[in-house]
């Protein structure tokens, strides 16, 4: 790496050589994917590991605020269809891991908590889809003073129904 102030600039000049940037490196690795499937799945795990969370995340670089941007999206979008393909496969606890970590890097993600409630009801754990919920209230009061959007309420009112009917059966 050189830093160089020819005497007629005004300002500097980096130049970088033989240099990793892991931006770089997890672009070339997503874009370089297959299709999903099993065979290639654990491949696609690694590249959703990769990423560690926002593009210069602990500075507030207003030039950098479009890439984080840009890069946040991709990693979702690649989150999103890794998920749907565990959920298609019945793999409910690896779909799981996938939205537990995106409700980590990015907790005020309305869809992720909901996703996670209907996984956990798939797994009958009832305990799970209300701690869920009660996390999404949470965040949307603390965040947006706003309760959750209708068809997750709706949802819920059916789904504790429902619970609550196998939980008299049980009883009797």
């Amino acid at each position: 790496m050189k830093i160089s102030n020819p005497l007629l600039s005004s300002g500097y000049k980096l130049v970088v050589e033989n240099i990793v940037v892991d931006v770089e490196l997890w672009l070339s690795r997503l874009k370089s994917l297959p299709p999903i499937q099993q065979t290639t799945v654990d491949e696609h795990e690694q590249v959703f590991r990769m990423y560690t969370g926002d593009y210069l995340g602990d500075c507030d670089y207003l030039w950098a605020e479009s890439e984080r941007e840009r890069l946040r999206r991709l990693w979702l979008h690649h989150a999103q269809q890794l998920s749907e393909f565990y959920i298609r496969n019945e793999s409910y606890n690896a779909a799981i891991k996938v939205q537990e970590k995106v409700q980590e890097l990015y907790a005020d993600a309305e869809d992720n908590y909901f996703t996670l409630m209907k996984l956990y009801e798939l797994l009958s754990n009832s305990a799970a889809v209300e701690e869920q919920y009660w996390l999404l209230k949470k965040m949307l009061q603390e965040h947006l003073a706003v309760e959750p959007r209708e068809e997750i309420e709706v949802w819920y009112r059916r789904w504790k129904q429902a619970n609550a009917i196998i939980q008299v059966d049980a009883f009797n």
